[in-house]
């Protein structure tokens, strides 16, 4: 089974990289510096890719991460449509070795639903990248719910990002790197439960849903409040996933045991963390206990279902 990285990421040519905070190490600006002139080039992703024996990356640019002032400006819906059709040229110029999630802004209401219909139907698109929140509202709102239910429509997942809150300044400042990681991971869980306790799991059918291990605490907490039976059917009536962001083989292990391995997912948040690695993936995945045949299925079998178009019947 070919391994599928479905969280990775890439720049546009002319992006201006955010200035690196001041609490950064040089070792860290550095490492920012050589990430940033891999994730302009389409060419140099595959290089890197190459070198780490991955067979396909999943890319995305999540809003939030593209423009600096994505929670306080009205979506750019303009900025965004040209981002998705350099996208899917790249992915045009790398049969079977890229796939695109596109850049849609949730929060946009209609126009979002409008931006994910274009980006699939016409740019050929695998899917979409839709941020946790947005000002402190998170996904799952009233005015994210068009672009779910489009996604939906559609049969294509919703790959939640991780983003920042008005809490993360604070966290940054008490604990640093691991406090900013905490805030996100934080952002990507209550995305995760704002879903379920709209019901929106139940009343989007085929909402096909991706999180990072970041929000990997929104389990222990929805199986608290008896949802986990939800999140572990076999039915398909939750259809949710997490990634394996870190390769840590505890949270691996443990993503396995409440979800089922049908819907844990390879993902390395390229460049940014571990690579996805064929010793890494390897390592973590055997020191998770998990059997060969499920260690297929988290390297790229559930990546290779979940990217294959599944909309929704007609209505009669």
């Amino acid at each position: 089974m070919p391994a599928i990285d479905i969280h990775a990421h890439y720049y546009e040519p002319d992006q201006q990289i955010a200035p690196a905070p001041a609490w950064w190490t040089e070792e860290r600006r550095a490492e920012q510096a050589r990430n940033a002139e891999v994730l302009k080039s389409f060419d140099r992703i595959i290089e890197v890719t190459d070198e780490a024996k991955v067979d396909t990356r999943v890319l995305s640019l999540p809003a939030a991460s593209r423009f600096a002032d994505f929670d306080t400006t009205p979506p750019h819906l303009d900025e965004i449509t040209k981002l998705n059709e350099y996208l899917a040229g790249g992915v045009r110029s790398h049969p079977g070795r890229l796939l695109g999630l596109a850049t849609v802004d949730a929060f946009a209401g209609e126009d979002g639903a409008a931006e994910t219909r274009r980006a699939i139907d016409e740019l050929g698109l695998s899917g979409i990248v839709v941020d946790s929140a947005k000002a402190d509202i998170f996904l799952g709102a009233p005015q994210t719910v068009p672009t779910l239910q489009e996604a939906a429509h559609l049969g294509v997942p919703v790959f939640v990002h991780p983003t920042g809150t008005s809490l993360t300044p604070t966290l940054i400042e008490q604990a640093g790197q691991l406090g900013s990681s905490y805030g996100r991971g934080l952002a990507n869980g209550v995305a995760l439960l704002s879903l379920i306790h709209r019901g929106l799991l139940d009343s989007i059918p085929n909402l096909r849903i991706v999180f990072t291990t970041l929000g990997i605490g929104s389990l222990g907490i929805a199986g608290t409040w008896r949802a986990r039976g939800g999140l572990a059917s076999g039915d398909g009536r939750w259809q949710v996933y997490f990634d394996t962001m870190g390769f840590d083989a505890h949270n691996i292990a443990y993503l396995v045991s409440v979800l089922g391995a049908g819907r844990v997912l390879l993902g390395s948040d390229f460049p940014h963390q571990v690579d996805a690695t064929a010793q890494w993936v390897a390592a973590a995945l055997a020191g998770a206990g998990i059997s060969p045949t499920d260690q297929e299925l988290i390297r790229g079998g559930n990546a290779a279902t979940l990217l294959t178009r599944q909309p929704a019947p007609q209505p009669a």
